[in-house]
């Protein structure tokens, strides 16, 4: 069974073995590892689900999240803060920080990040709701957006993306427009959502049917970005016949097609880039590979660790029902070709 692991980077003291203790009881057996900064983290360590850093004492936050990126891609990335300002969080959240929690918050508060953060959720600070729009959190939760906010088909996906915690630059891209447009759009988006920062409009977007039916059609059409989606994750390069895996051999990673042709030596198939590879073997309860799998030329991957593809199904609902739809779709292939 998979043990909950969580990486606390600060500098070490009172206030880092405190966080470390509470943290420790967020689930039972939680292993908590302490370090100063992420690259102090060694490369063959296991990776963690979800990462909380002390963001007081950075004195480059945006190389800090670059290089936690750099090790550890995918995993929700918590700022514990002592001076809350609107700006600075929203910054945060614009970066890829998946949560923001006061220093002055309760363990159960902090829990409560961590648990949103763990399901693909954005935590923000208590404080930064605004009064006479969600002087709580249950307030905020009680109000319904308008049945129709005028926004544009791609005013939704934007804010669907958003309500995923992509930043800016990640929306741009997956939407292949300029940074800027995505900027114009989110300023149309938050006067339309009567709210002031990605966190206030993340929370209304998680509630709107429009937001959900967006990405799940993502999701059922093939649109999920997996390319970009599993772009930090490690690349391998293999010869023309070179066995990536053999059937029956036990599954420990899922693969993408960046470039090349590979072939399925028992069913005579041949797959070409764009493709994913041994999630089957991942999700199975025997954990092993369903068919030996040849690369035909010269071919570019990105290779998941099972920890990683696990990691992803949970945190992206997007990404889990493409695997869900892949899955099916082959299982279905393989019957009609035995029937």
């Amino acid at each position: 069974m998979h043990r909950m692991k969580i990486l606390l980077t600060g500098p070490a003291g009172l206030f880092r073995e405190g966080v470390a203790a509470l943290l420790r009881g967020f689930a039972h057996g939680a292993e908590v590892q302490t370090l100063d900064r992420i690259a102090d983290r060694p490369e063959d360590e296991s990776k963690p689900d979800c990462i909380v850093v002390d963001g007081d004492r950075l004195r480059d936050m945006r190389e800090e999240l670059d290089a936690i990126r750099d090790h550890v891609p995918a995993t929700p990335v918590i700022v514990l803060l002592s001076m809350v300002k609107r700006e600075h969080v929203d910054e945060l959240i614009a970066a890829g920080v998946a949560g923001c929690v006061e220093k002055s918050a309760s363990a159960e508060l902090l829990f409560g990040a961590v648990g949103l953060v763990l399901a693909g959720g954005v935590s923000l600070p208590r404080s930064l709701l605004s009064p006479e729009r969600s002087a709580s959190p249950a307030r905020l939760e009680s109000v319904e957006p308008e049945p129709d906010l005028h926004l544009t088909p791609r005013q939704i996906e934007v804010l669907a993306l958003l309500a995923r915690g992509r930043s800016n630059k990640m929306i741009a891209r997956e939407l292949d427009v300029a940074e800027a447009t995505v900027k114009t759009h989110l300023t149309t988006i938050f006067k339309a959502l009567n709210v002031s920062s990605r966190g206030e409009a993340s929370a209304v977007a998680a509630r709107m049917a429009k937001i959900r039916d967006t990405q799940v059609d993502h999701a059922i059409n093939g649109q999920l970005p997996v390319a970009r989606l599993l772009a930090r994750m490690d690349s391998q390069h293999f010869r023309p016949g070179e066995i990536l895996f053999r059937k029956g051999e036990p599954s420990g990673q899922m693969f993408y097609v960046e470039k090349g042709t590979v072939r399925l030596s028992e069913l005579g198939i041949e797959l070409g880039a764009g493709t994913v590879l041994g999630e089957i073997g991942l999700f199975s309860p025997e954990h092993r590979r369903t068919s030996t799998v040849i690369c035909k030329t010269d071919c570019d991957m990105r290779t998941v660790s099972a920890a990683d593809a696990i990691r992803l199904y949970y945190q992206d609902p997007e990404f889990a029902l493409y695997l869900v739809r892949l899955i099916a779709s082959r299982l279905q292939a393989d019957k009609e070709r035995n029937a």
